[in-house]
């Protein structure tokens, strides 16, 4: 029964999560248009928001080779 709970409440989960990325992306743009805005260089922003991603610990730990650790 436990199994059969977990695959109905699976499409619940899967959209939550797929709101968490659109809101860490929606953060990334307005971060980004607001460096932008204060006039700062496109190469400085790049590299600001690319520093600075929230996703990117968590990127690293999820697709980092199973061999290494």
């Amino acid at each position: 029964m436990g199994l059969f709970r977990f695959f109905l409440r699976l499409p619940m989960i899967a959209f939550r999560m797929a709101g968490l990325v659109r809101i860490t992306n929606r953060a990334k743009r307005h971060f980004r248009w607001a460096l932008l805005r204060e006039g700062l260089p496109g190469e400085v922003v790049e590299e600001l928001v690319g520093e600075l991603d929230p996703s990117a610990p968590l990127r690293e730990t999820l697709l980092r080779p199973s061999g290494r650790q």
